[in-house]
Formats: C-alpha cells, structure tokens, sequence
C-alpha cells in the first residue's frame, strides 16, 4: 500500500515536472478576443506581403528576370491561398502564366492561365475574365492552333464590349487579325485589323 502512494506521488511529481513552462492557460472568452485580434492582424499582414511579392515579381518581369518573378509570384500565390484572396490568387496564376510563356514553356503557361481563367469566372471578375482569354488565345496563337486563339480572342471581345474597355477591345481585334492573317483569310484579317484602327 505504502508503495502504491509513493508510485502515485513520484508521478504527481513528474507529470508536474514534465508541465512546467509549456503552455500558458487564458480563459476562453479572453482567448477567443486575442485570438480573433491576433488574426485579423496576421490576415492583413500575410496580404500585405503577398501584394508585396506580387509587385516585385511585375518588376522582375519587367527587367526580363523571369525566374525570380516566377518565385515571388509563387510566394504571393501561397500567401493568397492560405488567406483565401480569390482575386489575389487568379492575379498570381495569370502572372505565373505570362512568366512561363515568356520562358517558353507554353504546357504550364495554359495550366495556370486556365487556373486564372476559372477563378475570374467564380468571382465574376469580368475584366480579369477578358485578360485571360487574351493570354490563352495568345498562348495558343504562339503554339500555331489558330483556331483556339480565334475561339479565345472571340469570347475576349465580347466581354471587352460588354463592360466598355475599348482598350481591350481593340487589343482582341488585333489578336483576330493577326489569327486570320496566320491562316491566310486576308479578308477576315483586314476586317479585324480595320475595325481594330477605327478603335485605336
């Protein structure tokens, strides 16, 4: 019996040991005002650096460095999937698209332009809807299917008018004329091209 409460007393004793300094208890209404603060602080900051990721990886772009904007867009694509940023997420597919193009790999260019495409559609982000169609359909008009560039040049155009960017509009008529010119319909293609000038 004596060794039975010494047992028990020695593991008192260690599980006391084993405790101390690991966790410290708040009450549950306190945790749950902390906790809600310290998130919303964290979802704010964890934006900022993915916007701030976001635009260095545009002016690696922009100097050709294609490589590092394609890990700070990747980091930005993290950082946006992890606060759930719908629209931050598409930005970054569609840049990660572009950068893969401009590194020639026109595979992984479609797969994330087809990414970005989706979530604009979700989010019903017309315009970001009309630039990743421009993007596809010139993805595919570098892979010489004419065809699908049409198809995505069209549907481009038609959201381009729908919400009134004639720059986009007239962007899509270009890439039409350029797709017709490359199938050697010269009729269509100065059709396009013509109504792309009257736009410009």
């Amino acid at each position: 019996m004596k060794v039975q409460k010494i047992g028990l007393s020695g593991l008192i004793s260690i599980l006391a040991a084993l405790t101390i300094g690991e966790f410290r208890f708040i009450p549950n209404s306190q945790f749950k005002i902390i906790n809600s603060q310290a998130l919303a602080q964290t979802q704010a900051e964890r934006k900022a650096e993915a916007d701030r990721l976001f635009k260095q990886g545009i002016q690696q772009y922009q100097i050709s460095q294609f490589q590092a904007a394609l890990q700070s867009w990747q980091q930005a694509l993290i950082i946006y999937r992890e606060i759930k940023d719908r629209q931050g997420e598409g930005k970054a597919l569609g840049n990660l698209g572009n950068a893969y193009f401009s590194l020639g790999d026109d595979a992984k260019a479609i797969d994330y332009l087809q990414q970005d495409l989706a979530i604009a559609r979700e989010i019903k982000d017309r315009q970001g809807e009309g630039v990743s169609l421009g993007n596809l359909g010139n993805t595919y008009f570098s892979l010489g299917d004419y065809a699908k560039a049409i198809e995505y040049a069209q549907q481009w155009l038609a959201i381009a008018r729908e919400i009134k960017d004639r720059r986009s509009e007239g962007r899509a008529l270009g890439h039409l004329g350029n797709a017709y010119n490359s199938l050697g319909d010269y009729a269509k293609a100065i059709e396009y091209l013509q109504q792309w000038l009257a736009s410009a």
